[in-house]
């Protein structure tokens, strides 16, 4: 049994990014873990208004409902203000992954993408990357990057490309992840927005295209030790 741990910049990027390949790790018997950084909405607001608090809460209720349709466990969520990590001192988010890791001891982790149009998802990369250093509490066996649309593929041209190099066959689990989308259906969005379901379902054909199933996910390698 692998232990796998997913951290998500925001609540519906572990959906959007890595759906499919929850399922079926779930499927295989395999511990998933999920953990939030950031709380996902607040950056849409000013000050701490009672409409900000109850997006926020919200949006913790469609990822604990999504946990519960995937039977993944969600670790915690950090409550970090969205679109604010670069606010923190590196150091601070950095510790707060790194007691997530000595706690969970994943042999597996993805993460969003360094290249990614949305700062909080490349900061949470930075700091997951800087947390899973190698040390005596744990041991990351595969370090992985997953794509989210709206972001990855709005990324900057001097950012980081996402070049994916592991495929995960998701064709059995797809129909179960539409309802885990639907699940943060307040985010979606029409077509033919990247964020629409016409368009992450024609992502997952073309991700399966490229490796010769009828649909799957996408991920680029930071790392793998055998």
């Amino acid at each position: 049994m692998k232990k796998i741990l997913i951290i998500a910049a925001h609540p519906d990027d572990e959906i959007l990014g890595c759906g499919g390949t929850i399922l079926k790790n779930i499927k295989l018997g395999n511990k998933v873990n999920v953990l939030y950084i950031s709380d996902g909405v607040g950056g849409r607001y000013d000050d701490k208004s009672i409409r900000k608090i109850q997006d926020i809460n919200e949006r913790k209720k469609m990822a604990i409902n999504a946990s519960k349709i995937a039977k993944f466990k969600i670790i915690d969520f950090l409550g970090l203000e969205n679109l604010e990590l670069n606010k923190y001192k590196h150091n601070f988010i950095n510790n707060k992954i790194f007691n997530i890791l000595k706690l969970v001891r994943p042999d597996v982790i993805y993460t969003n993408h360094p290249g990614d149009n949305n700062i909080d998802h490349r900061i949470t990369f930075e700091s997951t990357y800087t947390a899973c250093r190698p040390n005596n509490h744990f041991k990351i066996k595969e370090f992985l990057t997953y794509e989210v649309p709206s972001s990855t593929d709005w990324a900057s041209p001097s950012s980081t490309p996402f070049l994916p190099k592991k495929f995960v066959d998701i064709t059995k689990f797809s129909r179960i992840k539409k309802k885990l989308l639907n699940c943060y259906k307040k985010e979606l969005r029409t077509y033919p927005h990247p964020r629409s379901l016409k368009n992450i379902d024609a992502l997952e054909i073309y991700r399966g295209g490229i490796c010769g199933a009828q649909k799957a996910e996408a991920f680029d390698i930071i790392k793998i030790i055998d």
